[in-house]
């Protein structure tokens, strides 16, 4: 076998991750939309950070049919999470990344003690993307403390400044982003 058993298992647990990070923020975005009136931020974050998550899953997935060898797509959890505040959801997307971020690092660490070493390259680019990703979660959630509660029509006013995934949207759609 080209790939083992172990990082097939692991690869398909980072693209279960990558829906359940797009269901996490859909679910945001819309109880975010209709309870605080954040149609702006919703509208840039939602195409350019909600919807890469299944993108970002493919990339995953690519990695496994190079091999010829299906993904599987495991269930993914409901969502039906409120927030009493902007800092709960910021806080709670940011674990959310800081598990996958594990998760894609004991995959490299795996691969690369079973030999997986084309895998493991491919892994380790993918984590460098991660990183971006991680870095916009840390973002959000440091510009909700700033703002604070008080401040959600600003915080809203201004997300589009708070937005950095421009690169990552361009590598992952093939086009430029536009907000």
């Amino acid at each position: 076998m080209l790939i083992s058993n172990t990082t097939i298992e692991n690869i398909n647990l980072i693209i279960q991750a990558m829906f359940n990070h797009n269901r996490t923020l859909d679910r945001f975005l819309g109880y975010s939309d209709v309870e605080w009136a954040f149609t702006h931020f919703s509208s840039v974050y939602h195409q350019g950070y909600a919807h890469l998550m299944p993108l970002v899953a493919d990339k995953f997935s690519d990695i496994l049919l190079r091999y010829n060898i299906a993904p599987k797509y495991y269930e993914t959890k409901s969502d039906t999470r409120t927030y009493a505040t902007m800092l709960d959801f910021f806080q709670t997307n940011l674990e959310e990344h800081e598990a996958t971020y594990e998760l894609i690092k004991k995959s490299i660490k795996e691969a690369l003690d079973n030999g997986d070493y084309n895998v493991e390259a491919d892994l380790k680019h993918l984590l460098r993307m991660w990183n971006k990703f991680m870095a916009q979660a840390i973002l959000l959630r440091d510009k909700a403390q700033v703002y604070g509660e008080n401040n959600k029509a600003m915080f809203d006013g201004f997300a589009d400044q708070f937005y950095i995934l421009q690169n990552e949207y361009k590598e992952l759609t093939g086009e430029d982003y536009k907000d």
